[in-house]
């Protein structure tokens, strides 16, 4: 861990559980509070915080684990363009890899003969570049560089998952939708709490691949 990196690592992490931080490592009651409501961890001091990310390397490990997301991810972009493939760049947030929620998208898209890969595999090909609206959250920041990456390839379309009626998905919404329109791209949207069946996803999706055919 370098000096920069040291000095801006915050104080608290976005976790499902207080318990399994990092690959299954138990903190103590006395290490962290625990926001229930937010699903953050918050650390007591800045030192311990410091000290727990360099000796279990967790920076390290994320890049490494990011590094083989996007090396995946290029295989099957190399695959999709030798197959003459449409590829899909499908972005939602952390939770929406779960199947409980995401209904099985990923897998019902795959099958109209379409790659899929995340915002990860794109959104760090692009220069940074101003946006209309606050961009200071990571996740944002890649599904708008992932989207400024779509909207030069011809051969590329996003997807948005979102759900729960998020508010500020209403902002990342159209900020995502001005990115691709500039450039004459299509923007999808699927909400993922309205789905009840894969029916009228599927008819979503069938009629932008018929768009695309025609265009």
């Amino acid at each position: 861990m370098n000096s920069k990196q040291f000095e801006t690592a915050k104080m608290c992490l976005k976790v499902v559980t207080p318990i399994n931080i990092a690959d299954g490592i138990v903190l103590g009651a006395k290490d962290y509070l625990y926001d229930s409501r937010r699903q953050k961890v918050f650390f007591l001091n800045l030192h311990q915080w410091h000290m727990f990310i360099y000796k279990h390397m967790l920076l390290e490990k994320y890049e490494s684990y990011l590094a083989k997301i996007r090396t995946y991810g290029e295989d099957i972009i190399k695959r999709a363009e030798k197959e003459n493939k449409p590829i899909f760049v499908l972005c939602g947030r952390p939770y929406h890899a779960d199947p409980e929620i995401n209904h099985g998208i990923d897998r019902m898209i795959a099958s109209f003969n379409v790659a899929i890969i995340s915002e990860d595999v794109v959104s760090n090909k692009v220069d940074k570049f101003p946006t209309t609206v606050l961009n200071q959250w990571t996740y944002h920041s890649r599904l708008y560089s992932a989207a400024r990456y779509v909207s030069t390839k011809s051969n590329m379309n996003l997807v948005q998952l979102v759900s729960f009626g998020c508010g500020v998905d209403a902002i990342t919404t159209d900020e995502v939708r001005g990115i691709l329109e500039q450039k004459g791209k299509i923007y999808t949207q699927i909400k993922i709490d309205e789905i009840t069946n894969l029916g009228a996803v599927k008819i979503r999706i069938r009629s932008l691949l018929a768009t695309l055919d025609e265009s």
